[in-house]
Formats: structure tokens, sequence, C-alpha cells
């Protein structure tokens, strides 16, 4: 059965990035800053869920305007990191994928994903985020879609992930192997 419904992608932080689309159409990206640098993460969570009810109808609002599936990038645990994370960034990002399973309980669908699954599916291989990053945001900008920041690219890589998982006909579209036939 072919998914159709709408997909929301989130690559969670202070700045999120975010795709949203139907399968086969191009998403529209964006990103929104949640909290300053130096606020509580607890301001930063209430800015976020502030965020979806207002964007995507709340519990209580339009059930038209909700996703039918959103999917974010899985929190890295902190030894995967190599010591470029704090434990306050760490909570704040498994802060942030708690909150939004909290707000998607009883209404939609969640799922997540790792940075190397989209990256290999994306990319073609998980490159290291130095170099993957701008590569990211290049093949956004090769297929027409509308991204301005990295964290927008890795949403819409995001996005492309779930939609070929869900739907395997439409994988060939972005595959590194299949696109160097065009």
């Amino acid at each position: 059965m072919t998914f159709t419904g709408r997909i929301l992608a989130l690559d969670l932080a202070t700045t999120t990035g975010y795709a949203v689309g139907v399968p086969g159409s191009a998403p529209t990206c964006g990103h929104i800053r949640f909290s300053k640098p130096g606020s509580t993460r607890a301001a930063t969570y209430h800015a976020f869920i502030h965020w979806l009810d207002k964007t995507f109808g709340g519990r209580d609002g339009e059930p038209s305007a909700i996703p039918d599936l959103i999917v974010y990038e899985s929190p890295a645990i902190p030894s995967f990191m190599g010591g470029r994370t704090n434990i306050e960034t760490t909570r704040l990002l498994f802060g942030l994928a708690e909150n939004l399973e909290a707000w998607c309980y009883g209404k939609t669908e969640l799922r997540e994903a790792t940075t190397s699954q989209v990256r290999c599916h994306f990319l073609g291989q998980n490159l290291k985020a130095k170099i993957a990053k701008p590569l990211t945001l290049e093949r956004c900008r090769d297929f027409g879609w509308t991204v301005e920041t990295e964290d927008e690219a890795d949403a819409a890589a995001l996005w492309d992930y779930t939609q070929c998982w869900l739907n395997p006909q439409m994988a060939f579209k972005t595959t590194p192997l299949f696109r160097k036939l065009k």
C-alpha cells in the first residue's frame, strides 16, 4: 500500500530545521529558533510545544493541520559524538525528542531515524558532518527544493528518506546510484 499522507520531518535542536509535504512532491522547508543562547531547557521546550500547537493544530486544533506522520532525527548518544557535545546539549536534544513524543501521543504516528540511515540514503554513504552538511544542502538544491540552511537541508533529507522508506518505488528518484543515470 502506498503512503500518501503528509510527512513532517524535524532536525531537532535549538534551531530546528523542518520539511513537510506529501510523497512525490517537493517538501516545504524552513527553520525556527526556539530560544536564545543561555535560555533554560524548559523555555526551549515550551517554545517548541507552542510552535507545534500553533503550526500543526495542537491537541484541540484542526485535525487536518496535524501531519499524518512525524519523523525526527534520533539524538546521538554522547559516546558516539566523540567528545563533540556536552551534557546540556545532550539533555536538550533528548528533551526535545521526549516532548515531541508526548505531543504526538494519541494524535499522529511518530518515527525516528538515525543520522547514518539518512546520510547513507541521501548521500550514498555516512560521511562526517563537516563534509555531509554542505553536500546535503547542495543535493537539496539540485532537486529544486528551497532550502536556506543546513538545518533545513538535513530535515529535507530526513523527509526524503522517510517518503522513500514508506514508498520504496520512489527511492530511485533521489538515490545517488540512479541519479547518475539521468
